[in-house]
Protein backbone atom coordinates (compact mmCIF):
# COMPACT_ATOMS: atom_id res chain seq x y z
CA UNK A 1 0.00 0.00 0.00
CA UNK A 2 1.52 3.43 -0.78
CA UNK A 3 1.36 6.02 1.80
CA UNK A 4 1.03 10.02 1.87
CA UNK A 5 4.93 9.72 3.48
CA UNK A 6 6.56 7.61 0.37
CA UNK A 7 4.27 9.88 -1.69
CA UNK A 8 5.58 12.79 -0.24
CA UNK A 9 9.19 11.40 -0.07
CA UNK A 10 8.92 11.29 -3.92
CA UNK A 11 7.72 14.35 -4.37
CA UNK A 12 10.77 15.85 -3.13
CA UNK A 13 12.62 14.21 -4.71
CA UNK A 14 11.35 14.93 -7.82
CA UNK A 15 11.44 18.27 -7.16
CA UNK A 16 15.32 18.74 -5.75
CA UNK A 17 16.40 16.55 -8.86
CA UNK A 18 14.38 19.29 -11.15
CA UNK A 19 15.74 22.31 -9.71
CA UNK A 20 19.21 20.32 -10.54
CA UNK A 21 20.14 20.55 -6.67
CA UNK A 22 23.50 18.98 -5.49
CA UNK A 23 21.61 16.28 -2.91
CA UNK A 24 25.26 16.28 -1.14
CA UNK A 25 24.46 19.78 -0.28
CA UNK A 26 21.37 19.10 1.28
CA UNK A 27 22.96 16.64 3.61
CA UNK A 28 21.99 18.60 7.07
CA UNK A 29 25.71 20.30 8.37
CA UNK A 30 25.75 21.09 11.89
CA UNK A 31 25.88 25.16 12.62
CA UNK A 32 25.77 25.80 16.24
CA UNK A 33 27.40 29.15 17.91
CA UNK A 34 29.43 26.46 20.70
CA UNK A 35 31.59 24.76 18.25
CA UNK A 36 32.61 24.28 14.45
CA UNK A 37 32.11 21.18 12.20
CA UNK A 38 34.01 18.96 10.62
CA UNK A 39 32.46 17.72 7.52
CA UNK A 40 33.81 15.11 4.86
CA UNK A 41 33.19 15.48 1.02
CA UNK A 42 34.47 13.71 -2.09
CA UNK A 43 34.41 14.61 -5.58
CA UNK A 44 35.39 13.34 -8.71
CA UNK A 45 38.94 14.99 -9.80
CA UNK A 46 38.80 14.64 -13.66
CA UNK A 47 42.87 15.79 -12.93
CA UNK A 48 43.95 12.57 -11.21
CA UNK A 49 40.61 10.22 -12.50
CA UNK A 50 39.68 8.88 -9.23
CA UNK A 51 37.27 9.69 -6.68
CA UNK A 52 38.91 11.85 -3.59
CA UNK A 53 37.44 12.58 0.01
CA UNK A 54 38.47 16.10 1.25
CA UNK A 55 37.20 17.70 4.98
CA UNK A 56 36.22 20.95 5.61
CA UNK A 57 36.40 22.75 8.85
CA UNK A 58 33.21 24.97 9.08
CA UNK A 59 33.42 27.58 12.51
CA UNK A 60 30.77 28.34 14.86
CA UNK A 61 27.86 29.95 13.46
CA UNK A 62 29.03 29.63 10.01
CA UNK A 63 25.66 29.06 8.25
CA UNK A 64 24.69 32.47 8.99
CA UNK A 65 27.87 34.00 7.93
CA UNK A 66 29.62 35.37 4.34
CA UNK A 67 32.50 36.15 3.17
CA UNK A 68 34.93 33.71 5.35
CA UNK A 69 38.62 33.39 4.51
CA UNK A 70 39.42 29.96 2.93
CA UNK A 71 42.61 28.22 4.50
CA UNK A 72 43.66 25.48 2.71
CA UNK A 73 45.74 22.85 5.11
CA UNK A 74 48.07 20.26 3.21
CA UNK A 75 48.94 16.90 5.14
CA UNK A 76 52.55 15.31 4.77
CA UNK A 77 53.78 11.76 3.07
CA UNK A 78 51.89 8.84 4.07
CA UNK A 79 49.17 11.01 5.33
CA UNK A 80 45.64 12.18 4.10
CA UNK A 81 42.93 14.47 4.73
CA UNK A 82 42.07 13.31 8.34
CA UNK A 83 45.24 13.99 9.68
CA UNK A 84 44.88 18.11 10.44
CA UNK A 85 42.26 17.00 12.67
CA UNK A 86 43.18 13.88 14.01
CA UNK A 87 46.28 14.24 14.73
CA UNK A 88 46.81 18.36 14.35
CA UNK A 89 43.40 19.11 16.27
CA UNK A 90 43.25 22.20 14.23
CA UNK A 91 39.46 22.13 14.38
CA UNK A 92 39.76 22.41 18.40
CA UNK A 93 42.61 25.07 17.83
CA UNK A 94 40.44 27.40 15.47
CA UNK A 95 37.43 26.91 17.66
CA UNK A 96 39.47 28.11 20.63
CA UNK A 97 40.59 31.17 18.91
CA UNK A 98 37.36 32.12 17.64
CA UNK A 99 35.57 31.69 20.76
CA UNK A 100 38.47 33.73 22.56
CA UNK A 101 37.61 36.43 19.89
CA UNK A 102 41.48 36.09 18.76
CA UNK A 103 40.85 35.49 15.61
CA UNK A 104 37.81 35.77 12.47
CA UNK A 105 35.78 32.69 11.91
CA UNK A 106 37.24 30.88 8.92
CA UNK A 107 36.98 27.81 6.99
CA UNK A 108 39.85 25.02 6.44
CA UNK A 109 39.97 22.60 3.54
CA UNK A 110 41.62 19.71 4.28
CA UNK A 111 42.60 17.57 0.80
CA UNK A 112 43.66 14.18 0.19
CA UNK A 113 47.41 14.74 -2.12
CA UNK A 114 48.86 10.90 -1.51
CA UNK A 115 52.59 11.20 -1.70
CA UNK A 116 52.40 13.30 -4.94
CA UNK A 117 54.03 16.37 -3.16
CA UNK A 118 51.31 17.92 -5.04
CA UNK A 119 52.94 18.35 -8.18
CA UNK A 120 51.26 17.29 -12.11
CA UNK A 121 53.44 13.98 -11.82
CA UNK A 122 53.55 10.53 -12.29
CA UNK A 123 51.04 9.88 -9.76
CA UNK A 124 48.43 12.24 -11.48
CA UNK A 125 47.92 16.24 -11.49
CA UNK A 126 47.40 17.19 -8.05
CA UNK A 127 48.37 20.83 -8.25
CA UNK A 128 45.39 21.21 -11.16
CA UNK A 129 43.47 18.92 -8.77
CA UNK A 130 43.34 21.02 -5.78
CA UNK A 131 44.22 24.38 -7.51
CA UNK A 132 41.53 24.31 -10.99
CA UNK A 133 39.19 21.54 -8.93
CA UNK A 134 38.97 21.71 -5.49
CA UNK A 135 38.87 25.49 -4.18
CA UNK A 136 36.37 26.44 -6.80
CA UNK A 137 34.31 23.87 -5.80
CA UNK A 138 34.31 24.68 -1.49
CA UNK A 139 34.08 28.56 -3.03
CA UNK A 140 30.45 27.43 -4.27
CA UNK A 141 29.45 25.36 -1.46
CA UNK A 142 30.49 27.02 1.30
CA UNK A 143 30.03 30.81 2.07
CA UNK A 144 34.01 31.54 1.45
CA UNK A 145 34.67 35.06 0.75
CA UNK A 146 36.29 33.43 -2.91
CA UNK A 147 38.92 36.30 -3.19
CA UNK A 148 42.85 35.93 -3.46
CA UNK A 149 43.37 38.58 0.06
CA UNK A 150 40.93 35.85 2.16
CA UNK A 151 42.78 32.46 0.46
CA UNK A 152 45.36 31.21 2.27
CA UNK A 153 47.68 27.60 1.88
CA UNK A 154 49.47 25.64 4.53
CA UNK A 155 50.85 22.34 5.21
CA UNK A 156 53.54 20.26 6.99
CA UNK A 157 56.43 18.27 5.77
CA UNK A 158 55.96 17.32 2.46
CA UNK A 159 52.24 19.49 2.26
CA UNK A 160 55.22 22.28 3.81
CA UNK A 161 56.72 22.07 0.52
CA UNK A 162 53.24 21.44 -1.63
CA UNK A 163 52.24 25.14 -0.24
CA UNK A 164 55.31 26.99 -0.71
CA UNK A 165 54.97 25.02 -4.67
CA UNK A 166 51.47 25.83 -5.38
CA UNK A 167 51.48 29.04 -3.42
CA UNK A 168 54.34 30.74 -5.59
CA UNK A 169 52.77 29.09 -8.69
CA UNK A 170 49.46 30.62 -8.09
CA UNK A 171 49.64 34.28 -6.40
CA UNK A 172 46.42 35.24 -7.95
CA UNK A 173 44.92 32.92 -5.72
CA UNK A 174 46.51 32.73 -2.64
CA UNK A 175 47.54 35.51 -0.35
CA UNK A 176 49.82 33.54 2.40
CA UNK A 177 52.01 30.30 2.58
CA UNK A 178 52.92 28.59 5.29
CA UNK A 179 55.51 26.28 5.41
CA UNK A 180 55.60 23.76 8.68
CA UNK A 181 58.99 22.08 8.59
CA UNK A 182 58.66 21.77 4.93
CA UNK A 183 60.11 18.76 3.02
CA UNK A 184 62.97 20.20 0.83
CA UNK A 185 65.31 18.13 -0.86
CA UNK A 186 68.67 17.92 -2.88
CA UNK A 187 69.08 16.08 -5.73
CA UNK A 188 69.34 12.46 -5.68
CA UNK A 189 69.25 12.93 -1.72
CA UNK A 190 66.66 10.39 -1.60
CA UNK A 191 63.35 8.49 -3.73
CA UNK A 192 61.14 11.20 -2.97
CA UNK A 193 64.26 13.88 -4.70
CA UNK A 194 64.31 11.14 -7.84
CA UNK A 195 60.33 11.39 -7.79
CA UNK A 196 60.82 15.21 -7.90
CA UNK A 197 63.77 15.91 -9.91
CA UNK A 198 64.11 13.18 -11.79
CA UNK A 199 67.27 10.20 -11.94
CA UNK A 200 69.21 12.57 -13.43
CA UNK A 201 67.84 15.68 -11.45
CA UNK A 202 66.87 16.90 -14.86
CA UNK A 203 63.89 19.07 -13.85
CA UNK A 204 65.90 20.37 -10.25
CA UNK A 205 65.47 24.11 -10.89
CA UNK A 206 61.99 24.05 -12.09
CA UNK A 207 61.10 21.40 -8.79
CA UNK A 208 63.26 22.83 -6.10
CA UNK A 209 61.56 25.72 -3.65
CA UNK A 210 65.09 27.31 -2.95
CA UNK A 211 66.14 27.27 -6.89
CA UNK A 212 62.44 28.46 -8.03
CA UNK A 213 62.54 31.37 -5.73
CA UNK A 214 66.03 32.69 -7.47
CA UNK A 215 65.05 32.20 -10.31
CA UNK A 216 61.90 33.84 -10.38
CA UNK A 217 62.02 35.69 -7.16
CA UNK A 218 58.84 36.04 -4.96
CA UNK A 219 55.94 36.67 -5.79
CA UNK A 220 54.52 40.46 -4.74
CA UNK A 221 51.52 40.38 -1.91
CA UNK A 222 52.32 37.04 -0.47
CA UNK A 223 52.96 36.92 3.64
CA UNK A 224 55.21 33.69 4.26
CA UNK A 225 55.45 32.02 7.43
CA UNK A 226 58.41 29.18 8.02
CA UNK A 227 58.78 26.62 11.05
CA UNK A 228 60.58 24.08 12.15
CA UNK A 229 61.53 22.05 15.31
CA UNK A 230 65.45 22.67 16.79
CA UNK A 231 65.41 18.45 16.39
CA UNK A 232 63.97 18.05 13.21
CA UNK A 233 66.33 16.25 10.66
CA UNK A 234 65.54 18.58 8.05
CA UNK A 235 67.09 21.58 9.72
CA UNK A 236 69.98 22.16 7.19
CA UNK A 237 67.26 22.37 4.69
CA UNK A 238 65.17 24.76 6.53
CA UNK A 239 67.68 27.36 6.66
CA UNK A 240 68.49 26.89 3.11
CA UNK A 241 65.03 27.86 2.19
CA UNK A 242 65.65 30.55 4.83
CA UNK A 243 68.25 31.70 3.77
CA UNK A 244 67.26 32.80 0.40
CA UNK A 245 63.91 34.45 1.93
CA UNK A 246 65.85 36.71 4.11
CA UNK A 247 68.97 37.76 1.77
CA UNK A 248 68.13 37.15 -1.73
CA UNK A 249 63.93 38.21 -2.42
CA UNK A 250 62.31 41.13 -1.04
CA UNK A 251 59.25 39.75 1.43
CA UNK A 252 57.37 42.05 2.76
CA UNK A 253 55.56 40.40 5.27
CA UNK A 254 57.93 37.39 6.29
CA UNK A 255 58.07 34.82 9.64
CA UNK A 256 60.46 32.62 10.84
CA UNK A 257 60.53 30.68 13.79
CA UNK A 258 62.78 27.49 15.57
CA UNK A 259 60.83 25.94 18.02
CA UNK A 260 61.83 22.95 20.63
CA UNK A 261 60.80 19.66 18.90
CA UNK A 262 61.00 17.13 16.18
CA UNK A 263 59.28 16.33 12.88
CA UNK A 264 56.37 14.61 14.31
CA UNK A 265 52.45 15.64 14.98
CA UNK A 266 53.20 16.39 18.48
CA UNK A 267 55.29 19.42 17.23
CA UNK A 268 52.93 20.37 14.74
CA UNK A 269 49.49 20.31 16.92
CA UNK A 270 51.41 22.48 19.71
CA UNK A 271 51.94 25.02 17.01
CA UNK A 272 48.36 24.51 15.05
CA UNK A 273 47.17 27.76 17.12
CA UNK A 274 50.16 29.74 16.24
CA UNK A 275 49.91 29.12 12.30
CA UNK A 276 45.81 29.81 12.21
CA UNK A 277 46.96 33.61 13.96
CA UNK A 278 49.16 34.01 11.22
CA UNK A 279 47.39 32.97 8.64
CA UNK A 280 44.29 35.55 10.33
CA UNK A 281 46.42 38.68 10.83
CA UNK A 282 44.41 41.68 9.87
Amino acid sequence: MVTIRWISTLILMIMLLACGVDTQAQQETPCTADAGTVITRTMQSEAIGQEKAYNVYLPPNWCKLDDLPLLVMLHGVDGDYTDWVDEGRIDEAADALIQAGEIEPLIILMPDGDDSFYINGEYGDYETYIVSELVGLVDQEFPTAGTRETRFIGGLSMGGYGALYLGMRHPDLFSAIGAHSPAIFRPNQNEVSQYLYGVNAERYEDFDIVSLIERDGWPDGIRVFTDVGNEDGLLGAFFRLNDVLFTRVNVADYQVHIWPGTHDWAYWSAHAGDYLRFYMLP
